[in-house]
């Protein structure tokens, strides 16, 4: 299973993509910045990835399950009814391959309107920039005990 970002302007949700074909594909495109749609309880988005309709594909989804729409080439968040649900459960517009689930209070979604930018990216790419940062805050002290000594070292030149 492989963690991922998904955040807008407004909210930031971790989800976690399966192990199918075309997460994978998904995974591998990361990171990916696009234009929010919106769809009933449903936000899609095109993402630069092509893949055809799996085995697994289906128009009836679950609150909280990612898909990959292939007629659109869209990366779809289900959070509630569709104009396609029949009841309460989330239905797409036509099958998507199934491609993993966001995690945490999935209701966060409504704040996300049509045309917001939103962002998909691996959660390892944040953990492996972190180290350098902390690099260079472990360096500034050397500069500032080099500036102090410079403060020092000034004063003894102009004498």
């Amino acid at each position: 299973m492989r963690e991922i970002r998904i955040a807008t302007q407004k909210i930031e949700m971790l989800g976690t993509l399966n192990d199918s074909p075309t997460a994978e594909r998904i995974w591998d495109a990361l990171p990916i910045d696009s234009t929010v749609n919106t769809w009933g309880q449903e936000i899609y988005f095109s993402i630069p990835v092509q893949c055809d309709l799996g085995l697994e594909a289906r128009d009836r989804m679950e609150v909280g399950e990612l898909g990959y729409w292939p007629t659109g080439s869209a990366f779809c968040i289900f959070f509630g009814r569709t104009p396609a649900s029949k009841g309460d459960e989330p239905r797409a517009a036509s099958p998507v391959n199934p491609i993993g689930r966001c995690e945490g209070d999935i209701k966060v979604f409504r704040q996300v309107r049509e045309g917001d930018t939103v962002r998909i990216e691996r959660v390892e790419e944040q953990a492996g920039e972190e180290p350098p940062a902390q690099a260079e805050e472990a360096e500034e002290p050397q500069e500032a005990e080099a500036a102090e000594d410079a403060d020092t070292e000034e004063p003894a030149e102009e004498a």
